[in-house]
């Protein structure tokens, strides 16, 4: 009891003297606004005592406030949930890479599938060859072209007649796919050594210089085989000919003349045919002849005759053999990487057990193109000199005029004789320059005309035959016609189909018009006579001009204009025009020149 009494007044003192011995901190008892983002923050005061003061908040804005969005509002406080987003694009797997082989464009998402060139890939890389392969960098050499090839044939003593007269089913193969004439011309001697050099050379036997069947002289070092021709413009060439007349082909192929042309073998027909077949099959075979005579052989043995069983058995065995030589060139192992073109013709035609006059029996000959560019009838009728220059063009070859090649380029675009017109001249090579004049001597068949006697086109400015400078037309080109050797006559047909409808309602006349004459005295004489006939052959109207004797130029070498202007029957069909030269003596010095024949509206 006086512990706990002694313990209470201690405690009492121990406060009285706690008070009396300092003063009061008036820091630890200061208060104000404690709050450091009030307005009236205090940073003495200890004791906070609520009067912290605080700005007004601002007011909201609602709007979208995620910048990815399409209507982002940089302006909105508070976002409202109103933000609106792109789809995400369709994913488009594929190649992405620019670099790689099929790279795709229009890719987002590559999926693996890219390809890439390696540093090197063999191959052709020559866009012009079949195998063109476009991932190539390196070419290898094994690139293929599309090659051409020519294989002429000459068909000794083949008359065109003897075609639809045997049985032929070769070259009835190969009609449908040929540029082809049954009145192709050859020269006017009807000889072998000239024909077979002017199918092989291109060129007339004026320049070729042989004549008959005899060699000597010949100018081949000049006017060549024409293999000589395709080896110097095209040395790569394979080059093989297959002759039975050793005569011939040891002349035109010698060494001498044709060194490096190629191959050549001589034998019978048959075993030439079989040497041909047996190298189609392994040679390259760019350029091959072949001859065949056994056609020839039966004319002279039993007859030239389409009604001769021998000669026509002739023409079946050819065909035959024509058949397994376009057998070995269908299986050649490239055949369908080859352009092939095989021209068959002949030298001569015949007559009776012979040839060798200048008659349309013996120089009228089949001429067929087989892989021509334009198949049908060839007009006018070609040539036989017209062979090389269509077979070098077919091999890619540029004909050089420094060749002097008589032959033209045929095959090539459709031809057919000239649509009937009004106003303009109706004749064909009514001035004789479609092909070139010969000197007097040579017989040059007329293109366009048919020439049945010895009808030429001469040049001018020989002597003692017509000058350039004798009277005449102003416009006359190199050529006019001559009358040859005696009589002689040409003429031509001309069909009115175009115009048949104004030649029906009438008041349509003709003109005939053409320079005719002669050489001084002499009275060889030229006339043109016109006749108008209807779809039946009746001859409706016949006239004319000339004949011009020498009394009538005054004994003047020259030609002279003559002129018939006349009415054309309306039911006319068609119109034939005929050139007529008269020998007095020696040779035939009649003259012709721009022959003309115009209808018009009267």
């Amino acid at each position: 009891m006086r512990r706990l009494s002694y313990l209470v007044v201690l405690l009492l003192l121990s406060g009285s003297l706690a008070g009396c011995t300092s003063p009061p901190d008036d820091t630890e008892t200061a208060s104000g606004c404690t709050y450091p983002d009030a307005l009236n923050f205090n940073e003495s005061a200890v004791t906070d005592d609520g009067s912290c003061e605080y700005p007004e908040p601002l007011e909201e804005t609602p709007g979208c406030t995620y910048e990815g969005a399409t209507n982002f509002d940089e302006g909105a406080t508070v976002d409202d949930g109103s933000c609106e987003f792109l789809q995400p694009p369709e994913e488009k797997p594929g190649c992405t890479y620019s670099n790689a082989l099929n790279f795709d464009e229009n890719a987002s998402v590559d999926d693996g599938s890219c390809e890439f060139r390696p540093y090197l890939v063999f191959g052709c890389n020559d866009t012009t060859a079949l195998n063109f392969d476009a991932n190539a960098t390196y070419n290898d050499g094994s690139c293929e072209y599309i090659t051409q090839h020519v294989l002429m044939v000459l068909i000794d003593g083949w008359r065109p007649d003897s075609i639809a007269a045997g049985q032929t089913p070769t070259i009835d193969m190969m009609m449908p796919d040929s540029a082809y004439s049954m009145a192709a011309r050859v020269e006017d001697t009807t000889i072998s050594g000239s024909g077979h050099s002017s199918y092989l050379t291109g060129v007339h036997r004026d320049k070729h210089n042989v004549h008959s069947n005899n060699f000597e002289g010949h100018n081949y070092d000049q006017y060549p085989y024409w293999f000589r021709l395709l080896r110097d413009s095209a040395p790569d060439t394979h080059r093989s000919a297959y002759h039975n007349w050793p005569t011939m082909s040891d002349a035109a192929l010698d060494e001498s003349v044709c060194s490096g042309c190629g191959d050549y073998f001589q034998d019978y027909d048959q075993n030439i045919v079989n040497r041909l077949v047996a190298d189609l099959a392994t040679k390259e075979m760019n350029a091959a002849t072949l001859v065949l005579d056994l056609m020839d052989a039966r004319g002279h043995g039993s007859g030239f005759n389409s009604s001769n069983p021998q000669y026509i058995a002739g023409m079946n065995q050819t065909d035959i053999w024509l058949g397994e030589v376009m057998d070995a060139i269908f299986a050649r192992p490239n055949y369908v990487n080859e352009e092939w073109m095989v021209i068959l013709s002949s030298d001569h035609a015949g007559t009776g057990y012979g040839h060798g006059y200048n008659i349309p029996e013996h120089r009228n000959v089949p001429l067929i193109i087989w892989g021509a560019e334009s198949p049908g009838e060839i007009w006018p009728p070609p040539d036989a000199v017209d062979a090389v220059p269509t077979a070098l063009h077919h091999l890619g070859v540029d004909i050089d005029p420094a060749w002097s090649l008589d032959g033209r380029v045929i095959g090539i675009d459709p031809t057919a004789s000239p649509i009937a017109a009004l106003g303009v001249n109706l004749i064909f090579n009514g001035d004789g320059e479609f092909e070139r004049g010969m000197t007097p001597g040579i017989d040059a068949s007329v293109p366009g005309w048919v020439d049945n006697e010895g009808m030429t086109t001469w040049i001018y400015n020989v002597p003692t035959y017509l000058q350039t400078t004798d009277p005449g037309p102003a416009n006359r080109g190199s050529n006019y016609f001559g009358g040859g050797t005696g009589d002689s006559t040409m003429y031509q047909e001309i069909y009115l189909t175009g115009i048949e409808a104004e030649i029906g309602w009438g008041n349509i006349s003709y003109s005939l018009t053409a320079f005719l004459g002669g050489y001084s005295s002499q009275n060889d004489r030229m006339e043109v006579l016109v006749e108008f006939f209807d779809s039946s052959g009746n001859l409706l109207l016949s006239g004319g001009i000339g004949p011009v004797y020498a009394a009538d130029r005054n004994d003047t070498t020259g030609i002279f204009l003559r002129e018939e202007i006349g009415e054309v029957p309306p039911s006319s069909a068609y119109v034939r025009v005929t050139l007529n030269a008269y020998l007095s003596y020696g040779y035939n010095d009649a003259y012709a020149d721009n022959v003309s024949l115009i209808l018009s509206t009267q």
